[in-house]
């Protein structure tokens, strides 16, 4: 397994934004055809916070994820 998709699978595990804020949010990406730094923000920052934590435990370097992934690709993975 690659660290992306290990990363994709800590992000899984340790997310902490509700179905609800979840669902708010694909609905204002249906609606607004936005992407999820414009749908919900906290979301968003809390997907960078993940992956970046994730990054630090596996000796990664920063934003090590950007050239793979970004918010979206790794909230329509969940």
């Amino acid at each position: 397994m690659k660290h992306l998709d290990r990363a994709i699978k800590y992000v899984r595990d340790n997310r902490t934004w509700s179905e609800a804020e979840e669902a708010v949010a694909l609905e204002r990406i249906n609606n607004y055809r936005c992407d999820i730094n414009f749908a919900s923000p906290s979301i968003a920052t809390e997907i960078a916070d993940l992956m970046e934590e994730y990054g630090r435990d596996n000796n990664l370097d920063e934003c090590w994820w950007l050239s793979e992934a970004n918010e979206d690709d790794i909230f329509f993975s969940l």
